[in-house]
């Protein structure tokens, strides 16, 4: 499944989606109106039309630059699917509740359903993508008197549908929670290099006691004018850009020196492949398995890494890339969500060994921009050493 999603594309996948979800919601309308089907055809027909037409108004709103066009757009794309998923259990009332007059309980709640459906869409397209969470994973001795707060903030995805204005309120959700070490995880604009200096602008005024690092993901070196994101973090003292290298911070806890290193991933490729991995490998087993310090840490773009950071003896890997689905029943977390059909590490947290993994869902959006189940964050880790 994850292969032919790659294979296809979510915006493929959503277009083909929407026309079988509208199909469906014309045949479950059909059976829930058997006897009244002459009156309810055409404002059904009709209503199911318009939500196709304008569910294409993606291309002219590209087309014309105009972003409303877009949103509405993706707003009844998703409301057509949730219709037909909801729409079912209107079926599955009638086929338990005995018939009443015309099934008229069935045709409310196919109404309700599709109303329902609307109004989700509508929420995951606005307040959804946009209300950011702190969500905090406690690791290492959690009784130990010394604490070291990381905040990681992954895939902010600056352009279309990411404003310098939500990056400035993740940037100030990150200074609020006092960390020692903030960690970028990549994909810090959408396709165009061109907006570095206006992001820059935004996570430079990251605050963190012993530095910010960052790593790059893919769209950060497969976006036009990919070199202005590097030569801006390059440039700028603030922010310590780690390229396929570490560097070691020590703590001082009870008058012992604790040392903790970084090593600093970068993921060229949009997938994890076997060329990848490959010279992942090869950094790991330089500067992984040759460490004295203490504790462990890579901050890397893609989670598929953790595998090989388990093998050589990581302590902790930090990852996005995932954007943890974006889409899932809520208060379901991963487990009806759409990254299952994407990765096998898609969010939160995950043990091998020795070595745990946090994959953290991202402050932007990506194709569809939308979140449901699954809201924008900023992830705290509080690591307790000795």
């Amino acid at each position: 499944m994850t292969v032919l999603v790659r294979k296809l594309g979510v915006a493929k996948i959503m277009r083909v989606g929407q026309l079988l979800g509208l199909l469906t919601v014309y045949f479950e309308a059909r059976l829930l109106h058997d006897s009244s089907w002459d009156t309810a055809a055409p404002v059904i027909v009709i209503l199911l039309l318009a939500l196709l037409v304008v569910s294409e108004f993606e291309r002219l709103g590209d087309f014309l630059s105009i972003r409303g066009l877009v949103w509405v757009a993706h707003t009844l794309r998703s409301a057509g699917l949730g219709w037909a998923a909801t729409g079912l259990i209107a079926l599955i009332v009638v086929a338990f509740i005995p018939d009443t007059a015309e099934n008229t309980v069935g045709q409310s709640i196919f109404w309700a359903s599709g109303a329902i459906a609307l109004a989700v869409s509508t929420y995951a397209f606005t307040l959804g993508r946009t209300r950011i969470k702190v969500r905090n994973y406690k690791l290492g001795n959690t009784e130990a008197e010394t604490t070291v707060r990381i905040t990681a903030l992954s895939d902010l995805h600056q352009g279309e549908f990411v404003s310098a204005n939500h990056i400035r309120k993740a940037v100030e959700i990150s200074n609020a929670q006092s960390p020692d070490i903030v960690l970028l995880l990549g994909d810090y604009v959408d396709h165009d290099g061109g907006l570095a200096d206006e992001l820059l602008a935004e996570i430079t005024n990251l605050k963190a006691k012993h530095g910010v690092f960052a790593v790059l993901g893919n769209h950060d070196i497969g976006a036009s004018e990919s070199h202005r994101i590097v030569e801006g973090f390059e440039a700028d003292q603030s922010i310590n850009l780690l390229s396929n290298n570490s560097v070691v911070i020590e703590f001082e806890p009870s008058g012992n020196v604790f040392s903790l290193q970084i090593t600093g991933i970068e993921s060229p490729a949009e997938w994890w492949d076997a060329q990848t991995g490959r010279f992942a490998e090869q950094v790991l087993k330089y500067e992984i398995s040759q460490t004295s310090a203490d504790f462990k840490l890579v901050a890397s773009h893609h989670p598929d890494i953790f595998e090989l950071c388990a093998e050589y003896g990581a302590d902790l890997v930090v990852a996005g890339h995932t954007h943890g689905g974006q889409l899932a029943v809520p208060f379901t977390g991963r487990w009806l969500n759409v990254g299952r059909l994407a990765a096998k590490y898609f969010l939160g947290r995950y043990d091998r060994a020795k070595t745990t993994l946090i994959v953290t869902p991202g402050i932007g959006v990506g194709i569809l921009p939308a979140r449901l189940g699954v809201p924008p964050e900023v992830t705290l880790i509080e690591l307790g050493i000795d």
